[in-house]
Order: structure tokens, then sequence, then C-alpha cells
């Protein structure tokens, strides 16, 4: 510590960490989601397979850094969505 205030640092503490916890997924986050699966929903293959479907839409959404939970049950209600469409299979 002595070296350190030689070389001019303060000793300070550390800031205390924040003690409330972030909620796993803001309504933006389920909004964005949605709307990224209704994009790509409508270039996958129409005879694709549902549950090649839900993978391929829940890793989409992984790797723009979305929870694999808010991903999934996003994907979920799309899918349900466009299966009342009767141009699509899923």
């Amino acid at each position: 510590m002595a070296e350190l205030a030689d070389a001019g640092f303060e000793s300070t503490p550390a800031p205390p960490r924040p003690t409330e916890n972030k909620p796993s997924a803001a309504p933006d986050d389920h909004d964005t989601a949605a709307d990224l699966v209704r994009r790509k929903i409508r270039t996958l293959p129409r005879d694709l397979d549902r549950d090649k479907a839900i993978r391929r839409l829940v890793g989409m959404l992984a790797r723009r850094g979305f929870s694999q939970s808010v991903a999934y049950s996003v994907v979920r209600e799309e899918l349900a969505a466009a299966s009342d469409d009767d141009s699509l299979k899923y």
C-alpha cells in the first residue's frame, strides 16, 4: 500500500456493489425479440419441421444476446401466432 501511495494513488475504498438484482428480461427485450422472430419466420422454408424452426430461431436470439428463457418463450408465442396463418405449417 505504501508503494501505491508513493506513486500517487489514493487509498479510497471501492464503491459498494449494488444489492438489487436486475430483472431477467425487460419488457422491451421481449418486444425486440418478438420483432426479430417475426421477421425471421417470413424467411424460413414453409415445409421446415417445427423442432428445427424452434432451434434455428432460439439460436438466432441466443447469438444476439437474449436469454434462453426469453428466446424460447418468444419463439413459442410467435410460432403459435404464425400457425394461425393458413399458409404456414408451424
